[in-house]
């Protein structure tokens, strides 16, 4: 019975946001611009999905190893507050959950400084397979590639539709595991420079080649302030999507924001809305994430999505 929406796999993140005023590097003090540097925001792109997909009705479960930390830092009953699937969530004693430090300078370019915690490479992988069986669809995203590789073979043994939400991390994606996961993949999630990384590696002219594997149906490449663009295989045929973006309020941090695509989207596709319509709800949900620090701070209510969604798309959703 599959009774779970999406599975999602990947680092959980316990996210620190710091601004800086100059461009930090060694041995020079930068100064940190921002109050709540300390400030803990729970997150990581597969949280970052579940919880907003959770958000937008789906039945959805999270598949990751947590540390021993998980119920202290208030992180277990901000996912319960969801009413996510916690199941398949492994806690790890001896460890603590990933941790991230978002280093932002001034002219909005982030360093990432990432402490893997209990989902290092050294710990048990022990993946709920009950689950995987029970989803519609097994969502793979920035993780330790050991565990989405697993992740991979269970979904591809069960016949659940792979969604890759790429990026281009070489040592959590390494181009061996990186070519098996999107040759099963019915959907692909990316943004623009990671669709030039992708083509080089794999030695292709265009991303849209990868429809040949018979598997893919869906490409998506964001691009930032210019929207995004989707190539959708039916029938023999490519047919390509632009959406543009809808406008927030104001653009306060951009961290979170292809996650909140790939969750508005898939939120649409499993309710058998068209493609386009998909794309533009994940573009009205990306624009409420902009505007706040932090990748779950400024989620909308359906109301304030729908109005948003008309006002930028002149449509009802």
């Amino acid at each position: 019975m599959k009774d779970v929406d999406i599975t999602v796999v990947g680092y959980p993140s316990i996210d620190r946001i710091i601004k800086t005023e100059t461009h930090p590097c060694f041995c020079k003090t930068s100064a940190i611009t921002n109050q709540d540097n300390n400030t803990p925001y729970f997150g990581g792109c597969s949280v970052n999905v579940a919880y907003l997909a959770s958000e937008l009705n789906l039945k959805v479960a999270l598949d990751m190893n947590v540390g021993r930390d998980f119920e202290s830092t208030g992180y277990k009953s901000f996912l319960q507050k969801k009413n996510i699937v916690l199941d398949a969530v492994d806690i790890v004693n001896e460890d603590v959950t990933s941790c991230t430090y978002l280093i932002t300078n001034p002219a909005g370019e982030h360093m990432t400084l990432f402490y893997p915690g209990a989902m290092d490479c050294k710990y048990n992988i022990r993946l709920n397979e009950d689950i995987i069986k029970r989803s519609k669809y097994g969502i793979i995203t920035v993780g330790n590639p050991q565990y989405n590789m697993n992740f991979a073979k269970l979904c591809k043994i069960h016949k659940v539709p792979m969604v890759l939400g790429m990026k281009w991390d070489t040592k959590s994606f390494p181009l061996e595991i990186v070519k098996e996961i999107i040759d099963g993949s019915e959907i692909m999630i990316m943004n623009q420079s990671e669709r030039v990384e992708m083509e080089r590696a794999l030695n292709i002219k265009d991303i849209t080649e990868q429809f040949k594997n018979s598997v893919t149906k869906i490409i998506i490449v964001t691009k930032g302030c210019s929207g995004s663009e989707i190539y959708e295989y039916k029938n023999n045929y490519i047919k390509k999507y632009f959406i543009p973006i809808a406008k927030p309020k104001r653009v306060v941090d951009t961290a979170g924001v292809g996650d909140a695509y790939l969750a508005g989207f898939m939120a649409a596709y499993i309710k058998g809305k068209s493609v386009d319509k998909c794309g533009r709800l994940g573009a009205t949900l990306s624009s409420f994430i902009i505007e706040k620090m932090g990748c779950l701070t400024n989620i909308p209510t359906k109301e304030e999505l729908e109005n948003r969604y008309k006002e930028n798309y002149k449509e009802e959703f």
